[in-house]
């Protein structure tokens, strides 16, 4: 869905603001154009598996070294604050972002998969009971269902103002026009007042970052 100008760019946003000693860790069947500097893991050739369901694949025993900390970003998030908190925050537990659907009242609160954060080495029965029957586990709707049912009874949630939806916490549903593509943009360029705790701004559906010309965002985008 996105290409090598979408991992750079979330790379550099993790430079700037990851103040640790960390390793930026790509999977991807295609490298061609990544810094040099990322580390890629292959994803195995496979006509099974498709989008975001290759997202379980990162919890697949022997990828990091026990005692290591895993914090997992989705292509499509803007970072614009320091993001150390996010290994901090509730040490040893699985930890991800509230679902955004959150801002409609209307849900319980499950999991969100574009920000998680768990122990190296922990958790793989998300791949591991997948692998059993990868047909009955993808008639969930989303990676993020399949995780949730196996251990929402472990999974914390980051603060919601660390993170927030940037179409609509940030901005505002109501801003939004949809074109004849049936892909949504925002009618006019705004420079929205963010938290001041918030880290990450949050890209889900559509627009696209790079579909967005508020200030905020090509000014962190980058």
């Amino acid at each position: 869905k996105y290409g090598p100008e979408y991992v750079n760019k979330l790379y550099n946003m993790i430079q700037r603001h990851l103040t640790v000693p960390h390793r930026f860790v790509c999977f991807t069947e295609n490298s061609a154009g990544l810094d040099p500097k990322i580390e890629i893991i292959p994803l195995p050739a496979t006509e099974s598996l498709h989008g975001w369901w290759w997202k379980l694949y990162m919890f697949k025993p022997g990828h990091f070294a026990p005692g290591d900390t895993n914090l997992f970003f989705d292509l499509d998030m803007v970072v614009v604050g320091n993001i150390n908190k996010f290994l901090n925050y509730l040490p040893g537990e699985f930890v991800g972002l509230e679902n955004l659907n959150r801002v409609f009242k209307r849900y319980p609160s499950t999991l969100g998969s574009a920000v998680l954060r768990w122990p190296a080495e922990t958790y793989t029965d998300i791949w591991t009971e997948f692998k059993k029957n990868p047909g009955s586990a993808m008639r969930w709707p989303g990676d993020q269902d399949w995780i949730w049912r196996l251990h929402q009874s472990q999974i914390k949630f980051f603060p919601r103002e660390w993170i927030i939806s940037y179409k609509w916490e940030a901005r505002n549903l109501k801003e939004l026009v949809k074109g004849n593509d049936r892909r949504q943009r925002f009618k006019t360029i705004k420079n929205p007042t963010i938290p001041i705790d918030t880290a990450v701004l949050a890209f889900h559906g559509s627009p696209d970052p790079h579909e967005v010309e508020d200030p905020i965002i090509v000014d962190n985008w980058r």
